[in-house]
């Protein structure tokens, strides 16, 4: 009997226990919260930085979700002052739930009133002379905002005005707001280590082997003795960092001397000068193609550049020799190539040699370039019924908006080329084209991409019979119109031969969607034609080519492979077109 009563005193005493561990117990997420008092341009702001909002974490007592609540109290009221209500104060009550209901934790804002600034001081923890002592002499207008940012924002145009007026070496030692709660406004204080007044002394190269450091120098945006400004740091930076010749580049203002001069500390680790390369593509119109690339980017010390490519497919071989010398005062370059082109297609076959030279320049933070050159061309020209040798003097001019991040695989910008060529020589004629191409991201993470490109080209005071084969314009192929052959989406002679044209119109939308993290499938439609009027007649008919593909995303770019049909397809056009290469379209 004594063990049966024994049994339920411990029966009873465990349920006891059991009763009073439930009662202070709280599920997982069994609670509410709610926002009393909140100024609604910062109510989110709170609930964010609010640890009971995090739905990962677990509070399995009323007591430990009190605590939580207590520290959530001190991040409240460090948002409240860090937007300007200095005398804010938050609170909360946790109310427990009845049976079956949750816990509600309400927390209770008393924000106060918003203050404002009414002065600004400036103090300095070092002796100077010529640095200014209120805010007018900066050229700074506040905006009179108490909130912590606004605050920081005023400090750090403060301390750019200093580093624009002879002290380059100035950094914040503090910043603090000295209240006065019977006005609610406060005072700004912001407090400096400048040094001593300095002008521009001499340029230290560090590190440059192959580098002519006399060329670096002479890159300088500065006279010496002039006065510090550290936007000139920042535009020399700018200069050396467009020679690419450096992977790695720091330039920094050193010690001020006894005399008041500054030398420009530069760091510089050079990159690899010699690329070897290769590439490959391969299309059912003109098979497989290939190119191989030598480039030297630092030739002769100054970041001059020498690249020899050759390209060779079943339609095109050549070999161009290109030579660019960097000129990051103009800024631009001054450019130089020789090439030789065999080119063996259903239209005509033909054996070209091109020297040009001229002078690029950049404009708008490098986005807009400017090029002009003059170039020297012979060739010789065949076709069924004619063989010709042409000489030509021609000046391209172009003006190019590229504000793309990436050649092969942009994820922003967009390209705008505009090319006018005059030619005399055997004939006379002028040539102009335009092209334009961008894309949009949209949905979840940016999953989709509209990608879009136009092309137009016409040609002036020359008639078809007169234009060489070789000066024409052809559509069709992987980088025109997909769907059709190379060259064949335009008019054809009685022996199914590309014609070629004056002008020619292109047009081509296409949608990608990646379905993995490397992965993307794309489906597309291209349009144009090619006519043997001087401008793009557009009530013409359209070659139109529709197709989809796949994107292999990869460090080097984009592995494309789309198969094309041709609309409307004619007695000589293929079912079908296979393109495989690296890139994206456009």
């Amino acid at each position: 009997m004594r063990i049966h009563r024994s049994a339920q005193f411990f029966a009873g005493l465990v349920g006891v226990i059991g009763a009073l561990f439930v009662s202070a117990t709280v599920s997982a997420r069994d609670f509410e919260i709610t926002l009393t008092g909140a100024p609604a341009d910062i109510a989110d702001i709170i609930r964010n930085t609010s640890e009971l909002s995090d739905t990962e974490r677990q509070y399995p007592t009323s007591a430990a979700l009190r605590r939580a609540a207590s520290r959530d109290i001190a991040k409240f009221e460090n948002v409240l002052q860090s937007a300007g209500f200095y005398q804010g104060a938050a609170s909360f009550e946790l109310t427990p739930g009845g049976e079956g209901a949750a816990t509600i934790v309400n927390y209770i804002i008393d924000a106060g009133d918003r203050f404002t600034i009414a002065e600004y001081e400036i103090l300095y923890a070092d002796d100077a002379s010529g640095r200014p002592s209120t805010i007018e002499e900066t050229g700074v207008t506040p905006t009179r905002s108490a909130a912590g940012a606004a605050l920081r924002d005023t400090q750090l145009l403060i301390l750019n005005f200093l580093w624009e007026s002879g002290f380059p070496n100035a950094e914040i030692v503090a910043r603090r707001a000295l209240i006065n709660p019977d006005t609610t406004t406060a005072n700004a204080i912001y407090e400096f280590r400048t040094g001593a007044k300095a002008h521009f002394g001499g340029v230290n190269i560090q590190g440059a082997e192959r580098a002519n450091e006399e060329y670096l120098k002479k890159l300088k945006t500065w006279e010496p003795g002039e006065e510090y400004e550290r936007s000139k740091i920042v535009e020399y930076r700018d200069r050396l960092s467009k020679t690419a010749m450096f992977s790695d580049l720091d330039v920094a203002p050193g010690a001020t001397g006894p005399d008041g001069a500054a030398p420009v500390i530069v760091r510089v680790s050079e990159r690899k000068h010699r690329t070897i390369g290769a590439g490959a593509s391969y299309s059912t119109a003109v098979g497989p193609g290939g190119r191989l690339f030598f480039e030297n980017r630092n030739l002769f010390g100054q970041g001059e550049s020498l690249r020899v490519e050759m390209r060779g497919s079943q339609v095109e071989q050549s070999i161009d020799f290109n030579f660019a010398k960097p000129l990051p005062v103009l800024p631009g370059t001054a450019f130089g190539s020789f090439e030789f082109l065999n080119e063996t297609t259903e239209a005509f076959d033909a054996r070209s040699l091109r020297l040009s030279g001229g002078l690029s320049k950049l404009w708008l933070d490098d986005r807009l370039e400017t090029r002009g050159a003059i170039a020297l061309e012979t060739s010789k020209v065949e076709t069924d019924t004619t063989e010709d040798r042409n000489y030509f003097v021609s000046a391209p001019l172009s003006v190019l908006w590229n504000s793309e991040d990436d050649l092969l695989d942009p994820a922003k910008g967009f390209r705008v080329n505009l090319v006018v060529t005059p030619y005399t020589g055997s004939e006379t004629f002028q040539q102009a084209e335009f092209s334009a191409r961008s894309r949009i991201f949209f949905g979840g993470d940016d999953r989709f991409t509209l990608a879009g490109r136009v092309g137009m080209g016409a040609t002036f005071s020359a008639s078809l019979a007169e234009l060489p084969s070789n000066k024409r314009y052809f559509a069709g192929g992987g980088g025109s119109i997909r769907g059709f052959g190379f060259q064949e989406a335009g008019p054809l002679d009685a022996d199914a031969n590309p014609i070629g044209g004056r002008s020619y119109v292109e047009g081509a939308a296409e949608i990608r969607a990646r379905v993995m993290k490397s992965l993307q499938v794309a489906a597309f439609i291209d349009a144009g034609n090619v006519g043997a009027a001087s401008l793009p007649d557009f009530d013409e008919d359209l070659f139109i080519g529709v197709g989809g593909g796949i994107r292999y995303l990869t460090p080097i770019g984009p592995i494309r492979a789309d198969v094309a049909f041709p609309l409307e397809k004619r007695e000589s056009d293929s079912a079908f077109q296979v393109y495989i290469s690296i890139g994206q379209p456009f």
